[in-house]
This record gives structure tokens, sequence and C-alpha cells, in this order.
């Protein structure tokens, strides 16, 4: 990230809905991804085996192919999005989500994860998840 983006708690806080929206839409997206992939194993065998072009297996696989691909694009766009705003997405199955913050004259992460009604962690820039700590326990008073 060439210029990251500051943000306040509040700031933060005002992004956690569209966040909540975005992560579970990739979620679904996922899921879906993962069992087209699954079905798309098992048909790509059978098309192997010389299934023509015309064969229900084969436009099945195709029709699997084409919606693979669109998912996997709304997922790359829904990832894009949540990076676009400034956020750092560190882990999109658990949802967490740094912020980039200044506190106390100290270069910090807003830490929040998919679930939590607002922004009530920090963690140094080298710490991650592991080493949250709550919003009101300053990061210089280590």
């Amino acid at each position: 990230m060439k210029n990251p983006k500051f943000f306040t708690v509040a700031e933060a806080d005002r992004l956690i809905g569209s966040l909540e929206t975005t992560l579970e839409r990739i979620k679904r997206n996922k899921q879906q991804f993962l069992w087209l992939q699954k079905e798309m194993v098992i048909l790509e065998l059978i098309v192997e085996c010389g299934a023509s072009d015309n064969n229900p297996d084969s436009i099945e696989l195709s029709a699997k192919t084409k919606k693979f691909k669109g998912i996997a694009r709304d997922i790359e766009q829904d990832i894009a999005t949540i990076e676009e705003t400034g956020c750092v997405l560190r882990d999109v199955d658990k949802g967490i989500v740094d912020f980039f913050s200044i506190q106390d004259g100290i270069v910090v992460f807003l830490c929040w994860k998919k679930g939590e009604d607002s922004i009530k962690h920090w963690h140094s820039i080298r710490d991650g998840f592991a080493g949250r700590q709550p919003l009101h326990r300053s990061p210089t008073a280590r």
C-alpha cells in the first residue's frame, strides 16, 4: 500500500455496516465457488472421457465454468472494494479488517472482526490480531 489512509475510530465505525454486508456476500460467494469447483472436477472427468460438446455433461460443465468465473470476479471485486476504502483486509474467512490509525502519536491498527458492532480494539503494526488491546488502553501505556 503506497499511501495508507489513516482513520479515526469514528471513521472506521462508519464503515462497519458496509463491511459486514460485503464480507457476508464474499462468504456466500466463496461457499458457492467451492461447491461449483467440486462439481466441475467431476464433470471434467466425465467430459475428458470423450463426451461431445453437445453432451449434457459438457453443456453443464460449460455453464458451471461460466458461473464459476463470474463468482470469482465478484469475490475479487468485493475484496478490491474493501481495500479501496483504505482498510486492510487481513482474513476473509474470519472477517478481520485493520484500519491504519494514529493513537497517542503512534501509528497503529484499529482492529475489527466481523460480528463486532464497533471498533473496540487496536494493535501495533507488528503484533497482528493476537496482540489486540482494548481501545481504552493507550498504545503508549504498554
